[in-house]
């Protein structure tokens, strides 16, 4: 943390007192700096990310922000009453990020969409119906999504050096800041950015020597809310509140700190989503049939028209996972309904080696041989570390098998933004694994040198 010292010397002018500063924090100004250009650097590529119809529909549901200032009792949904798109929206998916974006855009004054995108309609049906969003209100949305990056930043490189101090911190925040699924995911106006920069900022709550259940209810609400792939968290946050809490203090501390992180959490996902208000069971239930008849669908349309997106069996998906994870170039569509049309731009954006980065066959290759390394050398590592440590890495390793179950047991689509949610644990094991290549060849260099 950074902080002020107590007193400055009454005679020092502002320029040295800012410079003392600057040296009493150096490692604290460095990474804000740091994160500062990895952000302006998503930032000026915005304009190269191609476009995903699923942004028009975050952008075009984003007219929710006013409509819940106005009067949120109109958005409440009633049996009996017809679906329309939007109704069914919000009984489909996640508030935050057509919240998010509605607050932007009408803060900026930027239209959303008249109307939403029909993937059963063509390019042009949809430019002349409307649902093409405007350039600019587009390109607000993207940065709004990119202006949570910071707090991914932030946070991975505060859980990378709980786990394994400064050097694994850096190599965590590099790893994280170059991923190629980061670098086109998180500029898209979609729920990935915030589902990303939620989740690591509820994993380095959790790392702190303290937890506050306040903070991290409220945390694992927005990520929830974000997308709903992020409940392992709630389970990996009642695991760690367990080990820390319970171990040390009555039970009745674990039942409080337990009761106030679930109360955080539903009270964040009730009053962002107002659609519960009237009758919140019978439309916890229509929002449930929703998404399994959404679910199906995909599985039924993708397994007609691209088999190969669709995987059954738990050794397909985790083949496919560290498919799409490793050596398969970013996923920039996952449906081929507009190719032609926006192919340009995909060949455009993957033209740039930066977006490739660490992918295929060799850079894949060794992000895969970091992160089994860095599985295998942990023990080795825990036995060394600091009893600070043992919190972050149960963090790591509980985190890590909370979520793989979900996405594997519970996700037969080969989408690569799936696998966000993943992505934390899966750069701080390779991290780890790196860390652990660069400590081994340092060593080998000093006994070399003293001989």
């Amino acid at each position: 943390m950074i902080v002020l010292p107590p007193s400055f010397p009454k005679h020092m002018n502002w320029a040295n007192r800012i410079a003392l500063w600057m040296r009493l924090h150096l490692e604290g100004v460095t990474l804000l700096c740091a994160i500062g250009l990895v952000t302006l650097f998503y930032t000026l590529g915005i304009p190269e990310v191609p476009f995903h119809p699923d942004e028009s529909t975050q952008l075009y549901m984003s007219q929710d922000w006013l409509s819940q200032l106005r009067n949120p009792w109109d958005l409440a949904w009633q049996p009996g009453t017809s679906i329309t798109d939007r109704v069914a929206y919000r009984l489909l998916d996640p508030p935050f990020t057509r919240l998010w974006l509605g607050f932007w855009l009408a803060l900026t004054q930027n239209p959303p969409p008249d109307h939403d995108w029909d993937w059963s309609k063509g390019w042009e049906e949809n430019v002349r119906a409307g649902a093409l969003p405007h350039p600019n209100s587009l390109y607000i949305g993207r940065l709004s999504i990119v202006m949570l990056l910071p707090l991914g930043l932030l946070g991975i490189w505060n859980v990378g050096k709980a786990i394994g101090g400064r050097r694994y911190a850096w190599i965590a925040f590099a790893l994280l800041g170059s991923n190629a699924l980061v670098l086109l995911h998180t500029r898209r106006a979609m729920a990935e950015g915030p589902l990303l920069a939620w989740n690591i900022i509820t994993l380095w709550l959790l790392s702190l020597p303290k937890v506050n259940p306040w903070l991290v209810g409220l945390t694992i609400g927005l990520a929830f809310n974000a997308k709903y792939t992020s409940l392992p968290l709630l389970g990996l946050v009642l695991w760690i509140l367990w080990r820390r809490t319970f171990a040390t203090s009555p039970f009745r501390s674990w039942i409080k700190s337990i009761v106030i992180v679930l109360v955080i959490f539903m009270l964040v996902s009730l009053t962002l989503n107002p659609v519960l208000w009237k009758y919140p069971l019978e439309t916890l239930k229509q929002a449930i049939a929703a998404r399994e008849h959404l679910l199906a669908a995909q599985i039924t349309d993708f397994a007609n028209a691209n088999p190969l997106m669709v995987a059954e069996s738990i050794p397909a998906r985790i083949r496919n996972l560290l498919l799409q994870f490793y050596f398969a170039p970013p996923q920039t569509s996952e449906a081929a309904n507009y190719a032609e049309i926006l192919e340009v731009s995909y060949q455009h954006y993957l033209s740039f080696p930066i977006h490739n980065i660490m992918r295929g066959r060799i850079g894949g290759g060794m992000m895969l041989a970091f992160t089994l390394l860095g599985i295998l050398t942990l023990p080795l590592r825990h036995r060394r570390s600091p009893p600070s440590s043992a919190t972050p890495i149960s963090i790591l390793i509980g985190g890590t098998l909370l979520q793989s179950a979900v996405i594997l047991g519970w996700l037969p689509l080969t989408f690569q933004r799936y696998y966000i949610p993943l992505i934390p644990y899966l750069v701080l094991w390779a991290a780890l694994g790196l860390d652990s290549l660069i400590e081994i060849f340092s060593q080998a260099f000093n006994q070399t040198w003293r001989k």
